[in-house]
């Protein structure tokens, strides 16, 4: 669709914070008002009011994730991680070698899962507050990117920590099992 649009010389607002700003253009004025749906004033409600529910439904999401991520995927990738680590060390016991392959993986993934949550938690922090058009335009630029990355990480631990330890239904539970 990016591509037709761009043939027939169409916006292409691909986001809420793209899109909402064209409820005050000239153009959306003179079509609302010309046909007395709603006056310049009341497009400026309308655009204000979807403007703060955007943001607020990123924001709600936002610390949703960080909440489940703090007190969910944490605490089991921590469980795993120990699980492992008491592995390896009753393997040495035996004088044997176990693999430290996966244990690594999972040190990696919690390092990294600490660190995106850190990130987008600094990236909630700095929500300006006041002109909605800034908060929405940094819910797009700076808090979905932050989210994305957060579950780009949450979806590998998935993938590494043992199923009985991790706390939510995983993709293969939720789309084969019924």
């Amino acid at each position: 669709w990016q591509v037709e649009a761009e043939r027939r010389g169409l916006l292409n607002l691909r986001t809420s914070a793209d899109a909402l700003p064209q409820f005050g253009t000239s153009e959306a004025i003179a079509l609302f008002s010309g046909y007395e749906v709603l006056n310049e004033r009341e497009l400026a409600s309308r655009q204000e009011v979807y403007l703060e529910q955007y943001v607020l439904g990123v924001e709600v999401e936002a610390r949703q994730l960080l909440e489940m991520c703090n007190t969910l995927i944490y605490p089991a990738a921590a469980r795993y991680q120990a699980q492992l680590a008491r592995g390896l060390v009753d393997l040495a016991a035996l004088g044997l070698d176990g693999d430290r392959e996966v244990i690594n993986i999972v040190v990696a993934g919690i390092h990294q899962l600490r660190a995106a949550t850190a990130a987008l938690a600094a990236s909630l922090a700095e929500a300006p507050h006041g002109d909605t058009q800034q908060a929405a335009d940094h819910c797009r630029d700076r808090l979905l990117p932050a989210m994305e990355r957060l579950r780009a990480v949450v979806d590998g631990m998935e993938n590494e920590v043992a199923d009985d330890l991790w706390p939510l239904p995983t993709y293969q539970e939720m789309l084969f099992i019924l």
